[in-house]
């Protein structure tokens, strides 16, 4: 399977809450572009109380997590929270 191309939006600490996309979606991991201790949570949903997908404490600038070209699928959107001191993160999704 080849992908041709993947979406990305920047999604920072200030941003607060943020929905990243509605309806089905493919999640396919992130970029730490600022923060020295982020905080990352994304959820298949449209609130936090969606389908846990990913969380992880302790990001620092330049980790990068992605899941080897393959995406998770979210059924009802994809949620995001960031946290952590002026964090800034890079979401690829479809």
């Amino acid at each position: 399977m080849s992908l041709e191309k993947i979406g990305y939006r920047s999604v920072a600490t200030t941003d607060g809450p943020t929905q990243l996309k509605t309806g089905p979606s493919g999640f396919f991991g992130f970029v730490v572009s600022v923060g020295a201790a982020a905080s990352i949570a994304v959820y298949d949903g449209t609130s936090a109380s969606g389908k846990l997908l990913y969380t992880k404490a302790g990001h620092v600038a330049g980790d990068v997590v992605h899941f080897g070209g393959v995406g998770i699928a979210a059924n009802q959107g994809l949620f995001i929270i960031v946290g952590g001191a002026s964090s800034e993160v890079n979401f690829l999704y479809t």
